[in-house]
């Protein structure tokens, strides 16, 4: 087995703006998407429609107000390239596109420079990997869609520098999934089409991680034999929030010999990630900053307009809508209100140990009535 915690070559820790403050590094971003030649398309439309100058006036993250709530729908229906700073799209090769999988409506999309998904969605979760003696070497199983969806063009890439081969994969499309009814025969019949796939796999190789969804891990765990899940060294979770209770069977009863690592963003912001174990089985994610920020603001019942909440931070331990800013030179989303609730943490001993200054979220999960909105499944 590897050792990953002597490995030190970490690609974020050269980025540019690996070690700076949010209010260091914003500027910029915003250089470069509203630069009148070389920038952005649609912040270019946006400054415009607002009667502002961006590179005046947005100094700090405080002032991406100014910008008002991110139109996700905007997403949706302009092309990828209006969102791409000129710069590259001169550059194309580079860019690495990943799509949503339409959770809250229509797929949005987004594009990454390579350097910056390779980034967001591997180094990150190898580092914290080494440090969290997650096993290195052994063979991967990864449940989950490829296609458009990021965490499939990402999964190989994780597998790889944690010294595994290429994942056993089994796919499956979320879209798809998110069509059926729950406890449908249609969607009953999906799942135990992926859980046969998957099933095949485990009694005929050796797997040592298992990389997943909750519902679909705890579907697997009721199939799998004794034998098999104490010899699962590594658990990783993706795709959807899991809560305390899940977590802690899982870690109990389900795989107890496995090292559990979850994760916590999406497609268009990247990964914050479970730093450390915590002796309670609180979820405490933290991102990789300043490139990805999440802020945790009021909610005030949703009446007021997104525009006078941005401003309204709350408190250390209290709880609110997520907000996520990504700060990318290739892509850049501010002031997106997340669909999830979640108590806003400050940086732990060991997540400042590892680089983090900025804050985390603790326990996200659906808002009030936005379970209803929001077509989950699988995925």
């Amino acid at each position: 087995m590897l050792n990953l915690k002597r490995v030190d070559s970490f690609q974020f820790r050269n980025a540019k703006w690996f070690g700076l403050s949010p209010d260091e590094w914003l500027p910029v971003v915003i250089s470069i998407h509203f630069d009148p030649h070389h920038g952005s398309q649609y912040w270019l439309n946006k400054e415009k429609e607002l009667g502002i100058n961006a590179i005046k006036e947005i100094k700090t993250l405080d002032d991406l107000k100014i910008l008002g709530p991110m139109c996700e729908d905007d997403l949706r229906k302009y092309p990828i390239e209006h969102f791409i700073p000129k710069f590259y799209l001169n550059q194309k090769t580079s860019l690495v596109l990943g799509e949503t999988a339409g959770t809250t409506g229509r797929p949005k999309v987004t594009a990454y420079r390579r350097d910056e998904f390779l980034t967001a969605f591997v180094d990150w979760f190898v580092y914290i990997a080494g440090m969290r003696g997650f096993p290195a070497g052994g063979n991967w199983l990864w449940i989950g869609p490829g296609g458009p969806h990021i965490i499939g063009k990402a999964v190989g890439h994780v597998a790889n520098r944690m010294g595994s081969m290429d994942p056993f994969s089994i796919d499956f499309d979320p879209r798809w999934a998110k069509k059926l009814q729950p406890e449908s025969i249609g969607s009953k019949r999906y799942l135990e089409h992926v859980l046969e796939q998957a099933l095949d796999i485990i009694e005929t190789q050796e797997i040592d991680v298992l990389y997943t969804t909750p519902p679909v891990l705890d579907a697997l765990a009721m199939r799998m034999s004794a034998q098999k899940r104490m010899g699962i060294k590594g658990v990783h979770y993706g795709g959807i929030s899991i809560g305390k209770d899940a977590y802690k069977r899982f870690k109990e009863e389900n795989f107890p010999e496995a090292v559990h690592i979850s994760g916590y963003g999406n497609t268009l912001f990247g990964l914050c990630l479970e730093v450390e174990e915590s002796s309670v089985y609180d979820l405490d994610y933290f991102p990789l900053g300043p490139r990805m920020i999440v802020q945790v603001v009021s909610t005030d019942d949703g009446h007021k307009p997104g525009y006078e909440r941005l401003s309204k931070t709350v408190d250390y331990e209290e709880e609110g809508q997520v907000v996520f800013h990504r700060l990318d030179e290739s892509f850049f989303i501010p002031n997106m209100f997340e669909r999830d609730k979640a108590v806003r943490i400050p940086p732990t001993s060991t997540a400042i140990e590892y680089g983090i200054t900025q804050d985390g979220v603790r326990n996200p999960t659906l808002l009030k009535n936005n379970d209803k909105l929001v077509k989950t499944g699988l995925y």
